[in-house]
């Protein structure tokens, strides 16, 4: 320390003066901090969520070919839930049942142990195996994760003879993509695959007279390997073993099968290579379509740039000569960096406006610079924490640290401008700092503690695992970087300040004076434009007072006559209304909004009818005397002269003067400019939480009517890709692919780099509007499979036992939702259902010749879609070994009506001991928690009247009578998903609020006087639903997390502005101190909100990268929104509720004494008296 810092902090003691006294070791603690910080930064793991961002979900399918959705739901789904029952901690249980597939989906409780749980699936699926069909497939499992998310969704294209496309994939493209490093697993669509089929001629087989159940019979238990024991010879242990599997085609041609005959006598065995049911075109040629993953060690953006290096390699390499193409249509290491790459450009943006505006306040370079230096030091320390603490960095901390770079600086703002009025007023720069710092400490802690705490019921009171998650990966980071900014603040900043407030040098003067002139421009500027509105308010008032004076001439003779009318209205009001009410009734067509508002609206109408009769009688004749008075002209228009802040304290005091002495009215005027945040809701569309309508995708799908042949569906698909080709250039993407099928095909779009919403949205609208409409063919866009989740779609869900019933019954409500006013579009799952033939055996028939309906089922389904027999071995890999009828002898209906069941008798043709009825199938089944379920949907007209329209629609579906055991599932409602969300948000918001007041309880050693600070909140809600409003943002899950957030930000200003008046009420009047305190809070609350507004403003304007499910706009306007509006209202409101607040506590003093009392004055030091 030298000698005159030792002489400017002599007398002073504590943690200030001691750190303002020690420079060096200050510099080499921040050093320090910054290097790790690099490290850090350097090293830390980067993702695109956080790991633990997955719902405790495991999802299982199990493959059935050949199955209708009605077998596998009753075969298949329900024996498994069945055995899934006896888990412990099951939270929800959805199947789905279609054709060939049933999928199942099993959310546990949060807490749940993973690795426990799918040991616990895998051994449940066990136990039902043994019976479930016997064409049922191995199942697969699938645990959501962040780590197991695809790295990257591709396609290849290869060039030339199909043969060698097969050669390439399969011997050098797969195993290069598997040997990359990171890679974990590569999967691959539309490889034609090797299997061994043994096709039978049912002619030849009706001529041997052999059973085919007896053959398949054979063949399963034929083709198999065992251990047998174990023998010893000669001291020797020889393991005993059975190896009956086909070696060969040869061996399965050749396979016995009775009376002399072998199989190639009835049939023929090839091996042949086959497509899965899926095939896939890119750009209008045959394609492959892959998905790799990373192995759970590897960094995501190095094992994408891996990747990118290894496609390169492998479609330049001579040995493909060029017919190669492979399309990265995701690389999620791309994705993760352009997120990153732009919120970070949206935080260095924010971060500079904030600077530029402390530079226009401080008008001081290395001062604003020091400040300014807090933000990338925090943001800093919040990576530290994250690395340390084994997180990574991943979207939600960089919204988090984004969210908070305007306000990384409040606490330094507040605690500079407190020192250099301290310095102003004649203290020496180090005393400064150290008074200043020690002054205002306190109070900047906890306002910074009040931001902190309103995370902590969002992260710990939610029982939804991935919302504590997201929580925690937003909030965590955000509230160690505000942390941080508060160590900055209080213990760097003192030590900076106090030697950068020295008298400016000779050097720095003439840029000091050129700098004051540049200012002076815009701020005389301002104090004309000022002047004119002052003028015109003025001349508006006294216009207003000649209308007034002749308006209450006339009104105020005529005043019995205009009470009298209004009553007289008020009570033809109430029997209209009543009316109405009771016709409706009696029709039995009662409206909700009806119901809901007739009560309301005839008290509303008595209400104002009185009111306005008393506001005739007692109030015009007193607003005749009191108009009179001609406005007071002011001494003077326009402002004098050139410091801006100066401006808006003279205006500040004048308000808190005029405030304190005219109370009542003050009130007013606030609640009613609290009461207008009802005008912006009602306009807005607001989403339920968590039910946003996010959709980057661009594409659409098309369902056929009629199956067709894959070489049918090629041709039926290709219409569409012509069209997409010749929009190619116009609509601006690079690729385009479709995975179709017999019935379906969906297309999808890619485009290079990222594009705004709005884009995606034009080229969505243009694909809806000009694809052709073919006869036979349904379209369906992406934007419509995103429905069931948005704003916009309102879902009935019939839960039963019997799914035939559920579809009688949704059948019929179906037409009455048709009917219900402000809802259209109404589907069901029965819209694009398979046409079904029923076959019904005849029991007296099939006995007397001697067949089973098991036999009957049996040769329907081998002879339609073959047996899958034990798999056919061949050099260490695994063939897929089937029996079927010979592809010629299996189509159309009288095929099967002539399909030959073996009897007793011989071979007897299927018709001659069946029925077959003609009825809609289902093509999926679904069941929630045991029950079956059968789901409506339907379109709301207007998204702001989705709650009305649905529990209306549910009022007209109360008058269906159900079965037992069947009833309506709102559960899924909007209605009922915004009531619960929101009360859970409302709890968080309420516990916010309470921590929030406990902390500024501590600070001022009272319970009244916090109250006064909370005041801003509801004006900070009212700014918030404006900003919204005129921003054209809607309402949505971050939103209501933003309204959280806002409750801790904005009470920061009210702490900092109530800390002065109750230190300047010990040694002064309370009016003056109120005023006093006012002015000398008006610069840094504004600082403090100019540079949060402004860290704000990219993060408004700029759109969220193309692709995130993060949409942070919402929560980026409303605290910005919320904080321009509590600026005001701070410093208004806030004073008016401070002295009414203290008044009463008055009272309550007198009437409880100790517990409440105010400290007299008092002596202080003479630094306080003195400040």
């Amino acid at each position: 320390m030298t000698d005159n810092s030792k002489h400017e902090t002599e007398h002073l003691t504590g943690f200030f003066a001691a750190a303002v006294g020690r420079p060096i070791a200050l510099a080499v603690l921040f050093l320090t901090l910054i290097v790790v910080g690099v490290i850090s930064y350097r090293d830390i793991p980067v993702q695109l969520f956080p790991s633990e961002f997955t719902a405790p979900q495991i999802n299982v399918w199990i493959p059935n070919p050949g199955a209708s959705a009605r077998e596998n739901e009753e075969r298949v789904a329900r024996p498994i839930e069945e055995q899934l029952r006896t888990l412990a901690g099951i939270r929800n249980t959805v199947s789905r049942s279609r054709e060939n597939l049933v999928e199942l989906r099993i959310l546990f409780e949060g807490s749940a142990d993973m690795d426990l749980v799918r040991a616990e699936v895998r051994d449940r699926l066990e136990r039902a195996w043994p019976t479930l069909p016997e064409t049922v497939e191995t199942p697969g499992m699938w645990t959501e994760s962040a780590d197991s998310m695809p790295l990257t969704f591709f396609g290849i294209t290869v060039r030339g003879d199909p043969s060698r496309r097969d050669f390439l994939m399969e011997k050098y493209i797969t195993p290069r993509l598997e040997a990359i490093d990171g890679i974990g697993n590569v999967d691959m669509w539309g490889v034609l695959r090797d299997s061994v089929r043994i096709m039978i001629d049912e002619d030849k087989l009706a001529a041997s007279g052999v059973d085919l159940g007896r053959i398949i019979g054979r063949l399963s238990r034929d083709n198999f390997a065992m251990p047998m024991g174990e023998i010893t010879d000669g001291g020797r242990e020889i393991i005993l073993r059975s190896d009956m599997r086909f070696s060969t085609v040869e061996d399965v041609a050749r396979f016995p099968i009775g009376d002399g005959l072998r199989l190639q006598d009835v049939g023929r065995v090839a091996k042949v290579k086959s497509v899965g049911n899926m095939m896939s075109l890119i750009d209008g040629e045959f394609a492959y379509y892959g998905m790799a993953t990373k192995d759970s060690q590897s960094n995501v953006v190095v094992t994408s740039n891996n990747l990118r290096k290894a496609v390169e390699e492998i479609v330049n390499d001579p040995a493909v000569d060029g017919a190669v193409a492979i399309n990265l249509f995701f690389v999620q290491g791309d994705f993760i960096e352009g997120a990153l790459s732009q919120l970070s450009e949206t935080a260095l943006w924010g971060g500079l406006l904030a600077v530029v505006v402390l530079f226009i306040f401080l008008r001081r370079v290395r001062l604003t610079l020091c400040v300014a230096a807090s933000i990338p030091a925090s943001a800093l320390v919040a990576i530290i924490w994250t690395y340390f603490s084994g997180g990574s960095f991943n979207l939600l901390t960089m919204v988090g640290v984004t969210l908070v770079i305007g306000m990384l600086v409040d606490n330094s703002v507040v605690l500079v401008e407190n020192i250099a009025r301290i310095h102003d007023k004649g203290h020496a720069p180090l005393r400064a700092a150290v008074l200043g710092s020690r002054q205002i400490a306190l109070a900047v802690t906890l306002a910074t503690m009040t931001t902190v705490v309103v995370f902590l019921p969002l992260i710990f009171m939610t029982d939804n695992k991935q919302m504590r998650v997201m929580f925690g990966g937003l909030g965590i980071p955000l509230s160690i970087s505000l942390i941080a900014s508060l160590f900055m603040a209080i213990v760097f900043l003192p030590a900076v300040s106090g030697r950068l407030l020295g008298r400016r040098t000779g050097a720095n003067l003439p840029g000091a004076e050129v700098l004051r002139i540049i200012a002076t421009i815009p701020v005389r500027t301002i104090a004309w434009f000022v002047g004119g509105l002052r003028y015109a308010w003025y001349r508006s008032l006294t216009v207003l007072s000649l209308v007034n004076r002749a308006v209450l001439s006339v009104v105020v003779p005529l005043r019995y006559v205009l009470a009298a009318g209004a009553l007289v209205l008020a009570g033809l009001q109430w029997l209209l209304l009543s009316r109405n009410f009771e016709a409706a009734r009696a029709l039995d067509s009662l409206d909700l909004n009806i119901a809901s508002s007739a009560g309301p609206s005839k008290v509303a109408a008595i209400v104002c009818g009185v009111g306005f009769a008393a506001l005739a009688v007692l109030g015009f004749a007193r607003w005749r005397s009191g108009s009179r008075r001609s406005p007071r002209r002011p001494a003077q228009f326009v402002p004098q002269g050139n410091s801006l802040i100066q401006m808006m304290i003279d205006l500040n005091q004048a308000l808190v003067s005029w405030t304190i002495k005219h109370r009542l009215a003050a009130s007013v005027l606030a609640l009613f400019a609290f009461s207008t945040y009802q005008l912006p809701k009602s306009m807005m569309q607001v989403s339920a939480f968590g039910q946003d309508d996010v959709d980057d995708s661009v594409g659409f799908s098309v369902s056929f009517d009629a199956p067709f042949t894959l070489e049918e569906a090629e041709g039926e698909v290709r219409i569409y890709g012509d069209k997409l080709e010749e929009w190619r250039e116009d609509i601006g993407f690079a690729h385009w692919s479709v995975r179709f099928n017999e019935r379906r095909g969906r297309f999808s779009l890619f485009f290079e780099g990222r594009h705004q919403e709005k884009e995606l949205d034009q080229v969505k609208d243009r694909l809806e509007r000009d694809l052709p409409r073919i006869p036979g063919h349904r379209l369906r866009f992406y934007r419509d499979d995103a429905a069931a989740n948005s704003t916009s779609v309102a879902r009935f869900m019939l839960r039963g036992p019997d799914s035939r019933v559920l579809e009688r019954i949704g059948t019929e409500a179906q037409k009455i939702l048709e009917g219900v006013r402000g809802l259209s579009q109404i589907s069901n799952p029965l819209d694009s259902a398979p046409d079904v033939i029923e076959v019904q055996v005849d029991r007296d028939i099939a006995h007397e010749l001697g067949v089973s309906s098991e036999a009957v089922q049996n040769t329907i389904a081998w002879s339609l879609r073959g047996f899958p027999l034990p798999r056919y071995q061949e050099k260490g890999r695994d063939i897929p070994l089937l029996i079927e009828l010979d592809e010629a002898e299996t189509a159309g209906y009288e095929t099967l009506r002539d399909l030959s069941v073996f009897s007793d008798n011989g071979f007897v043709p299927l018709a001659g001991l069946s029925n077959f009825n003609f009825t809609k199938g289902s093509r999926g089944i679904t069941r929630r928690n045991g029950e079956t379920t059968f789901t409506l949907e339907g379109k709301v007209d207007d998204p702001l009247q989705m709650i009305p329209v649905t529990e209306r629609a549910y009022a007209a579906l109360g008058r269906l009578d159900l079965p037992r055991g069947f009833s309506w599932d709102r559960s899924e409602s909007a209605y009922n998903r915004s009531r619960d969300e929101l009360n859970e948000l409302t709890r968080a918001g309420v516990l916010a609020l309470f921590l929030v007041f406990l902390l500024m309880a501590i600070l001022f050693e009272s319970l009244l006087l916090p109250i006064s600070v909370l005041f801003t909140i509801p004006f900070a809600i009212m700014g918030a639903w404006w900003a919204l409003f005129f921003a054209d943002v809607s309402m949505d899950s971050f939103g209501y997390i933003g309204m959280i957030i806002l409750a801790g930000v904005v009470v920061n200003n009210g702490i900092v502005l109530i800390d002065r008046i109750h230190n300047l009420s010990i040694v002064m009047d309370r009016s003056e101190a109120v005023i006093t305190g006012c002015g000398q809070r008006v610069r840094p609350i504004l600082m403090t909100a100019l540079t949060t507004v402004c860290g704000l403003a990219p993060m408004i304007i700029s759109e969220p990268p193309s692709g995130t499910v993060v949409d942070y706009r919402a929560l980026a306007t409303i605290v910005a929104g919320g904080l321009i509006a509590s600026t005001f209202f701070t410093l208004w409101v806030v004073p008016l509720a401070y002295t009414v607040l203290d008044d009463f506590g008055g009272i309550l003093r007198k009437r409880m004494g100790w517990w409440l009392r105010k400290p007299g004055k008092h002596e202080v030091e003479g630094e306080l008296a003195g400040l």
